[in-house]
């Protein structure tokens, strides 16, 4: 199972003069948006092995998870305020490298607005991406309390 929709996955470029963006959104929309590093990696032999996220405030926009997912770097985000926001994905590989892609999101105004939900966190702050759920819809978790990827 993929969890992510090609239409919002953006493969990442490390060319200066090519600006990453993803497909807008609504205000009230609930979407996931995924990079993909693989030809970025390609030729080293390397994977990502950790992601972070940076969304600035005055954006409105609520980060709901993030994850590795399939390889890419993956996370979903509702909410925001009309206009464009620039989102840093940090990515890190196993061979240490250390990438900081600096994505363009438009938020589209909506009426009526539907507020954006609360993220769900596991106690320690843990973000649940959809990768850690069973087929029965239960949190698969490390022992740490950290949520299980797969």
């Amino acid at each position: 199972m993929s969890y992510l929709t090609r239409a919002r996955t953006v493969p990442l470029s490390l060319l200066p003069d090519c600006p990453l963006q993803w497909p807008d959104k609504y205000q009230s929309d609930i979407l996931d948006y995924a990079l993909d590093p693989t030809l970025w990696l390609k030729d080293g032999g390397d994977t990502l092995t950790t992601m972070s996220v940076i969304i600035p405030p005055e954006s409105g926009l609520v980060l709901l998870w993030w994850s590795l997912i399939n390889g890419k770097a993956a996370l979903a985000l509702a909410g925001g305020n009309p206009g464009a926001t620039l989102i840093n994905v940090i990515l890190t590989t196993n061979a240490g490298r250390r990438y900081v892609a600096v994505v363009t999101l438009t938020i589209q105004a909506d009426t009526p607005l539907i507020p954006a939900p609360t993220p769900p966190l596991l106690p320690g702050g843990y973000c649940i991406p959809p990768t850690s759920l069973s087929d029965q819809s239960a949190i698969l978790t490390l022992p740490n309390g950290a949520p299980l990827t797969m």
